[in-house]
């Protein structure tokens, strides 16, 4: 890095990505900063330059002390420990030390003391509520939601001959007898992650639970379906609302069956009961939907959101975009599962026919169709544009 892009980087201002300090603090909170942007998608700490982006600069004696000194912070006060490049960049008004801090490969990182750190905008915030220290633990690919029990569940929750059906259909062959001792019965459900010590599993309750279970104890995870009158989410007027639960593939058909009520709303030329005209192609509603219910983050205590406005459709899945995936990347059909097991099932539970080009089809088939992923709030939004000149209800 020269003077000239330091000095654009500076001009930026501190956020997320950048943090400016006239000279490193003590130890125990530089730690804290280098844990909080490892966990945190990574980022520079500009050293010799005030909090108002004024350069103060460094000696070169000083820039070296710098350096040394928080590789060794960054080794020895960091768990796991962590490598940090640093570069010091000669200006005019001094020396500036910039260290490089890349996202973390091992996350999530603490400091000594064991306290986890991530960033707060320019700002690091301790990690102190146990669902988002397992989000956490879930973005290093060490926790899944998925495969955690669920504490008040038991095998009477799990619907068995639903089981049975999917396991002849996929595997070719009669899974084994629940009768007698029924241990290699008992096996299968736990090799397949289902069930764990006489518990049901959030994957295995979501795919085969008893749908009247399913509220009580996975109240959060279900859909909440608003077809409002009007452009505003404020709007207290609406055309249907429905809270939808049960398995996945229950939530997948209901879900559907609201917005396919909608999409045939438009009446053709002719008599009063000819079939409505279909306003989005259905494949869009299906790749959308199966996306959201089976990448969400299930860590988070929150419903999919299914909004639909005169003017758009909206799909708000809880979490923001795993294993830092982005926006354009998914434009281009690459995938990244934050929930493996439920995504290896959904081929042969949902009508889920594409691996990494569901969003491709979707966006041959209706090309007004963008998402936004909100890290700060951790939520992933698809919107569905629609035709400004088509009716509305």
């Amino acid at each position: 890095m020269e003077e000239f892009e330091l000095r654009n980087q500076i001009l930026l201002g501190e956020d997320s990505t950048r943090q400016f300090k006239r000279e490193p603090s003590a130890d125990a909170k530089m730690a804290g900063e280098i844990v909080a942007f490892a966990n945190s998608g990574g980022g520079r700490i500009f050293v010799g330059v005030e909090k108002d982006g004024s350069i103060a600069g460094l000696t070169g004696e000083e820039a070296e002390k710098v350096g040394e000194d928080m590789a060794k912070i960054a080794w020895d006060s960091v768990r796991p420990p962590f490598s940090i490049l640093s570069k010091s960049v000669p200006t005019g008004d001094g020396i500036v030390v910039v260290i490089e801090i890349s996202e973390g490969a091992s996350k999530p990182y603490c400091d000594s003391k064991g306290v986890y750190w991530v960033k707060n905008g320019p700002d690091k915030r301790r990690v102190q509520s146990p669902e988002e220290l397992a989000r956490l633990f879930q973005s290093g690919e060490k926790l899944y939601a998925e495969s955690q029990v669920v504490a008040a569940s038991t095998l009477e929750d799990f619907d068995h001959e639903r089981f049975e059906r999917f396991y002849e259909a996929k595997y070719s062959e009669t899974p084994p007898s629940r009768s007698e001792e029924g241990e290699a019965y008992q096996r299968t459900l736990e090799n397949l992650e289902l069930v764990d010590s006489g518990r049901v599993t959030v994957a295995g309750l979501l795919l085969f639970g008893e749908r009247k279970r399913l509220p009580v104890l996975l109240p959060e995870m279900k859909i909440d379906a608003i077809w409002f009158k009007g452009t505003e989410r404020a709007s207290t007027e609406w055309h249907d609302q429905r809270t939808i639960s049960g398995t996945l593939a229950e939530q997948y058909d209901e879900g559907m069956g609201f917005l396919k009520r909608w999409n045939v709303r438009i009446q053709g030329e002719g008599s009063f009961n000819q079939t409505g005209t279909l306003e989005i192609p259905e494949t869009v509603f299906e790749e959308l939907l199966v996306n959201a219910l089976i990448h969400r983050d299930y860590f988070i205590k929150d419903s999919i959101k299914l909004f639909i406005f005169d003017d758009r459709i909206e799909i708000r899945s809880p979490g923001k975009l795993p294993n830092s995936l982005t926006v354009d990347q998914i434009r281009r059909g690459v995938r990244r599962s934050r929930n493996v097991l439920l995504a290896s099932f959904a081929p042969d539970v949902l009508n889920f026919r594409g691996v990494g080009s569901g969003i491709v089809r979707a966006l041959k088939a209706w090309h007004s169709i963008s998402w936004v992923n909100d890290t700060e709030s951790e939520e992933v939004l698809a919107t569905i544009q629609l035709n400004p000149s088509a009716p509305t209800a």
